[in-house]
């Protein structure tokens, strides 16, 4: 009798042990969901994959958040259409840097606050900025952008212009410089961190033409995914790392190296 009353304590202390760890770190993940697979591709500043270890503001990030909510992270790369469709089906269970649209919110989950904001921004060579005043400019001239991608309504939806989509944006750069090109769209927080790692500050200027369109970066799940049964914690964890500072101390150390 006295061995059961000791077994049935010993029960209980371990219950109140695992229920107290559980409301210190209340973000933890369920125990059988430790390994989320995450999607990549090349943005720099925000994920550079030309080596291992994979660096950026997005890394920096996954890393934070898998230190909080005890998680294993297992990075994919690749190209960004591929990534929409693996997003899709639920081959991979994450990514974050996306633009939140319609059509992407059918079949991910977004998290509740951005992490990041970008302005929308065309780039001509040096001493061109001024032949696009106002958007009409851009009909007369050919434009680049990335597949796939999301700029603002306006121009995503506008079939009338000549645009020539190209499946990453190191190649906009390289269309724009060789004079492939007249024009290329782009966010200015990784296409200015291009131009200059790249040398081309004297050879490109922005439009004169801005859009004002702010675009929010988000953290995404696939529905797909187990992970979407976890959003609310994943939320919780985002917003913490925010109000902390810790994207503006991520994001420092990259821009500050240029």
């Amino acid at each position: 009798m006295f061995r059961i009353f000791k077994m049935l304590n010993q029960l209980i202390k371990c219950f109140f042990i695992v229920l107290t760890l559980f409301f210190i770190h209340p973000h933890v993940l369920k125990a059988e969901q430790k390994e989320i697979i995450v999607a990549a591709d090349s943005w720099p500043p925000f994920r550079m994959i030309h080596k291992k270890p994979y660096a950026g503001i997005d890394f920096d990030l996954w890393e934070e958040v898998s230190k909080r909510l005890d998680l294993k992270i297992k990075f994919e790369v690749y190209p960004w259409s591929r990534i929409l469709r693996n997003l899709r089906t639920g081959k991979v269970d994450a990514m974050s840097g996306l633009a939140k649209r319609d059509e992407r919110a059918q079949y991910m989950h977004y998290t509740s606050v951005p992490y990041y904001s970008c302005s929308v921004v065309f780039y001509l060579k040096k001493g061109e900025g001024h032949l696009v005043k106002e958007y009409e400019d851009l009909y007369k001239y050919p434009i680049a952008y990335v597949s796939n991608s999301a700029y603002f309504e306006r121009f995503d939806n506008d079939t009338k212009l000549n645009k020539h989509g190209v499946t990453a944006e190191i190649q906009l750069l390289k269309m724009l410089n060789k004079g492939h090109i007249k024009i290329i769209v782009g966010t200015d927080c990784n296409i200015d961190y291009d131009i200059s790692r790249l040398g081309y500050a004297d050879k490109f200027e922005k439009a004169y033409y801005k859009p004002k369109n702010i675009t929010d970066l988000y953290f995404v799940i696939s529905k797909k995914s187990p992970f979407s049964k976890e959003l609310s914690k994943i939320n919780e964890t985002i917003k913490e790392i925010i109000e902390e500072g810790k994207v503006k101390e991520f994001s420092q150390k990259y821009y500050n190296e240029q």
